[in-house]
């Protein structure tokens, strides 16, 4: 049974798993599923064509699953799915998705949204992320696992970080920030170190960070004037690489093909 305060207000046609508590002043839509073991502190508004999983801590005035801001799109029928013992803090705004980036927005497992953050349309989030307070996300923004952002960071529309990424705190990027790497930066962040203490404590041998340490000497230092593509392209045709640094050699020369950056490049050219 859920606990539901006499102050919300529940569509009857939400579907609400065993032991959900709904506190004063909430709003549940219809076509809602909240899983077992939620708690939606006070003043939450979960719209239409949300699902949320299991465990998950919803603090006070907390919005999920209102529709896209795009210009034009009124109501589109589209998701956002949320998924377990997920913390989302004061005031958090996660949209759902729009008809044109695939209609769904994803929050994975297990991650830390902290008061003001934004999540737009059709992002998806892995698992064990931090947003630290006010962070911003456009939309079509893809967050690997384990990445870490501090306080009032802003990252453009199809922007992917990858998995061990930590962005300092006021970073912006509308470029792709790479796997396992410190990233600062206020107009346009970029590597800065590896993220050695993060993998340290999440289980990665000192030998694999040490391999990571030497790939980042060698792109963004050493490279003595050539381009990182060429010289990724060239890394990656080693026979013996850590499985770290192959994916983040991978991740880089993704980056490289994709329209997005061919884009910024003809912009930077004019």
């Amino acid at each position: 049974m859920a606990n539901i305060s006499p102050g919300a207000i529940v569509d009857k046609a939400a579907c609400l798993g065993d032991n959900v508590t709904i506190g004063p002043g909430c709003i549940i839509g219809p076509e809602v599923v909240i899983g077992p073991g939620c708690e939606l502190r006070s003043n939450v508004l979960v719209c239409k064509g949300t699902t949320i999983g299991a465990n998950n801590r919803i603090f006070h005035g907390v919005v999920l699953g209102e529709e896209p801001q795009n210009v034009g799109e009124i109501d589109p029928p589209t998701r956002l799915s949320v998924g377990d013992n997920n913390v989302i803090r004061e005031y958090v705004t996660i949209h759902r998705g729009s008809p044109g980036g695939g209609g769904l927005t994803n929050i994975g497992n297990k991650n830390f949204i902290m008061a003001y953050c934004h999540i737009g349309h059709d992002c998806q989030l892995g698992n064990n992320i931090v947003m630290t307070n006010s962070c911003q996300l456009s939309g079509h923004v893809k967050l690997e696992d384990n990445v870490w952002l501090a306080g009032v960071c802003a990252v453009h529309q199809f922007t992917t970080i990858g998995r061990f990424a930590y962005l300092a705190g006021g970073s912006q990027t509308s470029q792709d920030v790479p796997p396992f790497l410190k990233s600062q930066g206020s107009e346009n962040c970029s590597p800065r170190a590896v993220n050695s203490v993060g993998l340290l404590r999440n289980g990665f041998s000192r030998e694999s960070v040490q391999a990571i340490r030497q790939a980042f000497k060698d792109i963004y230092i050493g490279r003595s004037g050539r381009s990182i593509e060429a010289l990724v392209n060239e890394m990656l045709q080693a026979e013996s690489l850590d499985e770290n640094v192959r994916y983040m050699l991978e991740f880089l020369s993704r980056s490289f093909s994709s329209p997005k950056k061919r884009f910024r490049e003809l912009n930077r050219s004019h």
